[in-house]
Parts: structure tokens; C-alpha cells; sequence
């Protein structure tokens, strides 16, 4: 088998020299690179299999170029790991809403250290995808393809049955509800029979809408609810919050329905809305860096700009989290802000995005 390649981005050579040389010890290939605009090109051009990320770097730091790299479809399913000697739980939330998977700490302590890259690099939870529909198959293979998943795929309940009993270890079940030969909620209800004290969570994928529809899969035993057409950002955040990778923080679970935001988007300005939402997260590490320098003014101004334009999008949420921004800022309120950033960061990696009136 060929040696992982990792990309390692920290602008302390001494801090580099010492961390390649551990890594090059266990296995692994390793570019250094000084910045974050470095990884951002390394990362777009090049195949890695994990970035290590220090936060605190010239020219682009480690959270922006974490959040340019997510863009990229290539780069969706690469974990990144931040590397800091900065700590706290504020620290840990920050890096996981920019689309980083795990912290590590300096100084460098070697066993722990390598035992999260292996974590990451090695040990992928296996998706079982039970969908009678071709095209969503391919679909959601498309998706999971991009993320630290693998998958095995079933057209209907009894292949589902038989792909869960046949011994491979399953971590996560999307199941469709409509389906011939066997039905999601039969099938869920058959499997639920032979988990015993295995609680794999069972997702269902229905395009039935409403309190009823939702209660029934739960009564199947379904532990959460995804309406379809499946977007990206719905599944991954499915799978982030039912699925514990090795090394990684674990989410809020998926949602009560009432708490979790759907917003449908205008056809027309949808091309606009991952732009919009993506500088939503820039807005997250930017209020953080200068909440450090008490920039009160131009945080004011980022939170009456937020506040202005989230409507005219379809985010009022956002909006009023801008607003509140804007008026913590005028009144000098550190916490209120950092409360609402926080507020921010949970709104963007929880809600999902609909094209049209669903």
C-alpha cells in the first residue's frame, strides 16, 4: 500500500522539522507549507488523505484557509486537523465551524498525536444507503464519496435486512421510507428487531412532509428525519451528528423538527446562496479576531452589514443574529458577542437549504 500523504501548514521551521520527522518515523509522506494561502493552493492542486493546520499563521491563518478549502468539492471529505498551542472549549467550536474535524494541541506529545492521525486517516464509519431509486443512489454515493465515509448500498428493506445481518459493522442507516418488495418502515422496524443493545441510528429519507409523517418514522424506529430532495448540507450534518468518527468532537444530535432551520430559497438567487452562507462563516473568524483586539466598530459594522442583507437572501435568523451583533458591539458587550457569534457558527452548520418551495 502506498504511504498517506499529509500536508502539514505551520510557519515555526522548528515546529516543522520536528513534526515531519515524527510523521516520516510512522509512515506518512509530508509537505510543509508556511501559511494558509500555501494550503488552500497545495490542497486544491495536490492529493492529501489529511491537512494539519496550525491556526496562528502570515498571510492567511489556519480558520480562513480551512473554510476556503471546504469550498472546493474535491476537498470536502479530507480531514483537517488544527494544530495549536492556543486552548478551550470557545477555541474547539471555532475550528469545527469552519469545517475542521479535530484539535490537537502543542507542545507536540507524540503517542496522542499520532494516535489521531491514524484515527482520522484509517478508520471510516461504513453508511448503509437503502434506496430503491437509481438516481438517488448514485446521488448519495456522489455525496458520501466527499466525506470520511464509506458506503454499501441496498435497493429496498430485505437487501437492507440481509446488508445489516451479514456481519459488517454498520454505522449509520439512511433509509428511504417508499420502497418496494419491503417498505422503509417495515425494514426499520426489522432491524431495530436485530440490533439488540446496538443502537445504530436509522435516518429516514422521506419526501412526506409533517408532524404525522415524522411520528411514524419515529415509531418505526427511526432516530431522525431527512426530508427530500436530500441536500449535501442536510446529509452531512446528519451524519456529523449520529456518527462519532475516531478523534472527532462529537454534534448536537439531528434534530427535534421544530429546532432545526429550513429555509427555501428563491430559484432565482439560489446560485448565490453558498457565497453568501460562506462568507457568513469568514464573518464567524473574523468577529472572533477582533473581538481579541476589542474592535467594537468594525464588528458593529460586520453585524449591521449581516443585518442589512440576510433578508433580501432568505436568512432573517441571520439577520436578527447581525442585529444583535450590532447592538452588542455599540454597547461594548464582549460576551453578548461571543454568544451570537456562537449562535451564528450553530445556525450555518445546522440549517438546510431548499431550492423552491420544497
Amino acid at each position: 500500500m502506498s504511504r498517506p500523504n499529509i500536508l502539514f501548514a505551520e510557519d515555526d521551521k522548528e515546529s516543522q522539522v520536528i513534526t515531519c520527522q515524527v510523521l516520516e518515523k510512522a509512515g506518512y509522506n509530508v509537505d510543509c507549507v508556511d501559511n494558509g494561502r500555501q494550503a488552500v493552493d497545495a490542497v486544491t492542486s495536490c492529493r492529501y488523505d489529511l491537512v494539519l493546520m496550525d491556526i496562528e499563521m502570515p498571510e492567511m491563518g489556519g480558520l480562513e484557509a480551512a473554510i476556503e478549502i471546504r469550498q472546493a468539492l474535491s476537498c470536502r471529505g479530507i480531514p483537517i486537523i488544527a494544530f495549536t498551542a492556543a486552548s478551550g472549549e470557545h477555541l474547539a467550536r471555532q475550528c469545527l465551524s469552519t469545517g475542521m474535524n479535530d484539535v490537537l494541541h502543542k507542545p507536540l506529545e507524540e503517542k496522542n498525536f499520532l494516535e489521531c492521525i491514524d484515527k482520522w486517516l484509517n478508520r471510516r464509519p461504513t453508511i448503509l444507503v437503502v434506496d430503491d431509486a437509481e438516481d438517488s443512489r448514485r446521488l448519495l454515493e456522489l455525496f458520501l464519496r466527499e466525506t470520511p465515509y464509506s458506503a454499501v448500498f441496498a435497493k429496498n428493506g430485505i437487501e437492507a435486512i440481509s446488508a445489516y445481518g451479514n456481519g459488517q459493522h454498520i454505522s449509520l442507516i439512511l433509509m428511504d421510507m417508499e420502497m418496494p418488495v419491503m417498505d422503509g418502515y417495515t425494514a426499520a422496524r426489522a432491524v431495530r428487531s436485530l440490533m439488540g443493545q446496538n443502537a445504530v441510528p436509522i435516518i429516514a429519507m422521506t419526501a412526506h412532509e409533517g408532524e404525522t409523517e415524522i411520528a411514524k418514522c419515529l415509531k418505526a424506529g427511526c432516530t431522525g428525519y431527512i426530508s427530500k430532495p436530500i441536500t449535501r448540507e442536510a446529509l452531512e450534518h446528519a451524519l456529523s451528528a449520529h456518527v462519532q468518527i475516531p478523534g472527532a468532537r462529537s454534534r448536537q444530535p439531528l434534530y427535534v423538527p421544530s429546532e432545526r432551520p429550513v429555509v427555501h430559497i428563491d430559484p432565482d438567487i439560489a446560485a448565490l446562496v453558498p457565497r453568501f452562507l460562506n462568507n457568513r462563516r469568514k464573518d464567524t473568524v473574523e468577529i472572533n479576531r477582533l473581538l481579541a483586539e476589542s474592535n467594537m466598530e468594525a464588528i458593529r459594522i460586520i453585524g449591521h452589514s449581516m443585518a442589512g442583507s440576510a433578508g433580501g437572501y432568505g436568512f432573517p435568523e441571520i439577520g436578527k443574529i447581525g442585529k444583535a451583533i450590532e447592538n452588542a458591539a455599540r454597547d461594548a458587550d464582549h460576551k453578548k458577542i461571543e454568544e451570537c457569534t456562537e449562535q451564528l457558527s450553530a445556525y450555518l452548520s445546522t440549517v438546510t437549504v431548499i431550492t423552491g418551495n420544497g
